[in-house]
């Protein structure tokens, strides 16, 4: 993965390269199945602690489903290099959890979302890069490789 500083930190990627912005789009692809698999964790945890047969059950487990599937999605779209609107829709649910966990003050609970929030931005700039840039800076070297 193309980082553009020194210290090798994940909020900081080169997208001026094809190879930063397709590692990029991939870091967001990762942090969408981790979020993914939070919301199914999420959907077995708080549909079973309701019920699966009680109306609150059932929704809690439709709305976590929902939202898995639409990171599953943008996951998947994103490791493609593709993607950056599927990739907005779970950084939005992501900040809803973000804002959930800042009014539930779970400390751990924010530090997770918000690192995977972070990575999921940073694959929908990398997709955008990969759709908006015609030409990059390394592909003249691809010709000499």
């Amino acid at each position: 993965m193309a980082y553009s500083d020194e210290g090798r930190r994940f909020w900081h990627i080169d997208l001026t390269t094809r190879a930063g912005a397709r590692g990029a789009a991939a870091q967001g692809g990762s942090a969408c199945f981790v979020f993914c698999a939070m919301a199914v964790l999420g959907a077995v945890v708080f549909g079973g602690l309701s019920g699966l047969t009680t109306p609150e059950g059932i929704v809690a487990a439709s709305g976590a489903g929902l939202e898995a599937l639409i990171a599953l999605v943008a996951g998947l779209r994103l490791r493609e290099g593709k993607g950056a609107y599927w990739g907005m829709a779970a950084a939005a649910l992501a900040a809803l959890e973000l804002i959930g966990k800042v009014l539930t003050i779970s400390i751990g609970g924010f530090l997770i979302v918000g690192a995977i929030l972070i990575m999921i931005i940073q694959g929908i700039r990398g997709a955008l890069a990969l759709k908006n840039q015609p030409r990059f800076e390394d592909d003249d070297l691809d010709v000499f490789a």
